[in-house]
């Protein structure tokens, strides 16, 4: 039976730090130290039993939400490393297509410098002189042309500025017919003509090409003229 203030201090003292089981015990005792009987001691008894197990369980659920707290962690962790590793396997995969894009519109540019002059001098009777990337313009806002082919047609002489792409959309159209308007000047003739060349293109762009007076090719020939 608890009948004194150190009898409730160490009933108390495995559940509750300390400063916990002193403040504790004190109230306990101060309250009912006056009207305490036996069985009101045998009661008190139990209640403070139940509040040590109370914390017990609490501590316990402590320990569990602690625990599952640093596995959440550790997945947030594994999940970062992965986001990681996945946004540098995309970086790496973007450099890979932009450096074969690259070069396949090296290659194409390459390719379009030989067959250009062939397909004007095939259909149109263009005598060329000369095929070759340009950067012409005004001073202070020049552009470079990919591909232009200097020569005579019908014994004038003509510069025909190319836009080469692999796919010619409507947009890059209305963008190089801006460009040529702004630097045809600076051909260096009275005659120039724009021609776009690449390996396909919409119906759009192919009306829009052939309603300002320009010509496409494809690699296979002159498609409008």
């Amino acid at each position: 039976m608890l009948t004194s203030l150190d009898d409730i201090k160490r009933h108390l003292q495995p559940g509750f730090t300390q400063q916990q089981t002193d403040l504790l015990a004190t109230c306990i005792y101060e309250s009912y130290e006056p009207l305490v009987t036996k069985r009101e001691m045998t009661e008190l008894r139990c209640g403070i039993q139940d509040l040590v197990d109370v914390q017990k369980r609490t501590e316990v659920r402590l320990e569990r939400l602690t625990a599952s707290h640093e596995e959440i962690r550790d997945e947030i962790k594994d999940l970062v490393q992965v986001t990681k590793t996945l946004v540098w396997g995309q970086n790496d995969l973007r450099k890979q297509l932009g450096g074969i894009a690259d070069s396949v519109g090296q290659g194409l540019e390459a390719y379009a410098m030989e067959r250009i002059p062939r397909i004007l001098e095939q259909r149109c009777g263009f005598v060329v002189e000369s095929a070759a990337p340009e950067t012409i313009g005004p001073i202070g806002n020049t552009s470079e042309i990919d591909v232009v082919c200097r020569g005579t047609l019908d014994g004038r002489p003509v510069a025909v500025l190319c836009e080469v792409k692999t796919n010619i959309t409507e947009t890059e159209v209305r963008e190089f017919l801006a460009t040529a308007d702004r630097v045809r000047a600076a051909a260096g003739v009275d005659d120039v003509r724009i021609l776009f060349f690449g390996y396909r293109s919409g119906e759009a762009a192919q009306k829009l090409i052939a309603d300002n007076g320009c010509w496409l090719a494809f690699p296979r020939g002159l498609i409008v003229s």
